[in-house]
């Protein structure tokens, strides 16, 4: 009987101070005013990044962040097979944000690699290498608020 009662104490508390959050779950309900000025690089990198930053477009708060954007990318080969063709590639993203806030002015780099097996189906390739680009951009623009959210 007391086992039963400790087994039942000790799973409830085990159980209910998990605590668990998603890193960026936050982000979503903080007000800033982002203004976006210019974007330089490769375009799907710049429009993931445009799309995740325009919730935080025109709202009414006293925090105004001009932000510009110029970002790289660069797509190598890794590995190659004895006939010189190449097995997978070495993806490389960076951004850099420049953000004015009042009178101050700071400046964001952030970097990102990944590998990309070759696949023999050429469209296939392309579309994996748009999806890896646009989860970079997200993942950029996420960073990128968590730095604006600490500068308040």
């Amino acid at each position: 009987m007391y086992k039963n009662l400790l087994f039942i104490f000790i799973s409830f508390f085990l159980l209910s101070n998990c605590g668990y959050s998603p890193i960026y779950s936050k982000n979503i309900y903080q007000k800033l005013n982002i203004e976006l000025v210019s974007f330089s690089g490769d375009r799907e990198i710049n429009n993931s990044i445009k799309y995740n930053l325009n919730r935080y477009k025109n709202q009414i708060n006293d925090q105004n962040f001009i932000v510009k954007t110029n970002s790289e990318y660069t797509k190598k080969s890794e590995t190659k097979n004895l006939a010189g063709d190449t097995i997978s590639y070495n993806l490389s993203a960076s951004v850099t944000f420049n953000v004015m806030y009042g009178d101050n002015e700071k400046v964001f780099k952030f970097n990102e690699k990944s590998t990309l097996k070759n696949i023999a189906n050429q469209i296939d390739e392309n579309t994996y290498e748009t999806n890896i680009k646009r989860n970079i951009g997200e993942l950029f623009s996420n960073r990128l608020i968590m730095q604006l959210i600490n500068m308040k």
